[in-house]
């Protein structure tokens, strides 16, 4: 008599016609990876016109910020104005057609002002306007 064996039976297996990927599975891979491999140059493209941009905002903020410090520290009149030619600082060049306009109103107390900074400048045939609005205290002047 022979024993029953406990567990599975080594069969061999059952002939598929099903084996690998059919020519329908491997269009439809070569599709998907194709649109995600467009997306993805198209972010590599982008990214020079990317860079000069946030550059070209990065030195009109420069801009802005020493015309700030020059106001508060008086080497720059109180008074509105329009100011050009800018040396922002070491590094990329301020955008040529960088000029900055300064507002000045007074608000309310003596001495005390609004100054609105904005600075006007083109990157890639793109006309941008950063603004920056403080107020400066500037002693009145004695009669």
């Amino acid at each position: 008599m022979r024993a029953l064996a406990a567990g599975p039976t080594l069969e061999p297996p059952a002939e598929s016609a099903h084996s690998g990927f059919s020519l329908l599975e491997v269009l439809v891979a070569l599709a998907i990876l194709g649109v995600a491999l467009l997306l993805g140059m198209a972010l590599v493209l982008e990214n020079p016109r990317i860079v000069r941009r946030m550059d070209g905002e990065r030195q009109a903020f420069r801009a802005l910020e020493s015309t700030m410090e020059a106001v508060r520290a008086g080497a720059i009149p109180l008074q509105t104005s329009k100011l050009d030619a800018f040396v922002t600082a070491v590094g990329t060049p301020a955008p040529k057609d960088l000029s900055i306009e300064m507002l000045v109103e007074p608000a309310g107390l003596p001495g005390l002002f609004e100054v609105t900074l904005s600075a006007r400048y083109r990157v890639a045939q793109q006309r941008f306007v950063k603004r920056l609005r403080t107020m400066v205290w500037s002693p009145p002047a004695e009669g």
